[in-house]
């Protein structure tokens, strides 16, 4: 795909959706109670065992979603605990009352590991099985932020990769996320990336894609969450 072959066409259900009025993205903490987090941390850290290094030296230069963006980071599969919390009904329910558009868990989830200086993952849009992702941090922000962190372009939603790349991280806005704090971004449509580490950062993600759908999501967990989950200020 070139620049002129780009289109900006998501389903009316996505354009109607409060998270897309929001500019693609909202920040949530208490999705996960503090038990919670450090389960999935100690399950993240059995996943580390298995993971395996993500290595692509340079993006392909896709202009909408999926291709393969520039990366070095360590990748795991998520467990029992993820898929029980992330596939159940609750959470699809949740979702819904906070984007305002109806989902389906598209996959088992994966854990990431941000753990050498300068791991990153370059500016791209998500692939077609995940038109929104949810990344919750299971590690504390460092005072080095935007450093690992999130930078979405809002304002650049409707353009190709390549004018965002052009504009470099100066048109995008840094989203630092706290320990128990979640994102929840249209993945497909917003283009995003994450900063390289610094040194002597770590940072351990937990991420989950979904489907914009009326279905619920298939083998629902019997896990619970801690709600309602509370939207973060934006500054």
């Amino acid at each position: 795909m070139t620049a002129l072959d780009w289109q900006f066409d998501p389903p009316a259900e996505v354009l109607q959706s409060r998270l897309f009025a929001a500019g693609g993205y909202l920040v949530v903490r208490g999705l996960f109670d503090e038990k919670t987090l450090q389960d999935l941390l100690e399950e993240a850290a059995l996943a580390r065992i298995e993971s395996e290094r993500m290595l692509v030296a340079e993006s392909d230069g896709t202009e909408g979603r999926g291709g393969y963006p520039a990366r070095a980071y360590r990748s795991g599969a998520g467990g029992e605990l993820h898929w029980g919390l992330h596939g159940c009904q609750q959470m699809a329910e949740t979702l819904a009352g906070v984007c305002g558009l109806d989902v389906s868990a598209s996959g088992r989830g994966t854990y990431s590991y941000y753990e050498q200086t300068g791991d990153f993952l370059a500016l791209h849009r998500d692939v077609l099985q995940c038109d929104i992702a949810i990344i919750t941090s299971l590690t504390r922000c460092t005072t080095d932020c935007p450093a690992g962190e999130l930078i979405v372009y809002p304002d650049l939603l409707r353009e190709p990769l390549s004018t965002a790349r052009a504009a470099g991280r100066s048109a995008g806005i840094s989203v630092p996320l706290d320990r128990g704090h979640t994102m929840i971004l249209l993945g497909g449509i917003l283009p995003h990336e994450v900063a390289p580490t610094s040194p002597g950062q770590e940072r351990i993600v937990v991420i989950n894609c979904y489907r914009a759908s009326t279905a619920t999501p298939s083998e629902p967990g019997s896990f619970s969450l801690e709600t309602p989950a509370v939207l973060v200020e934006r500054t």
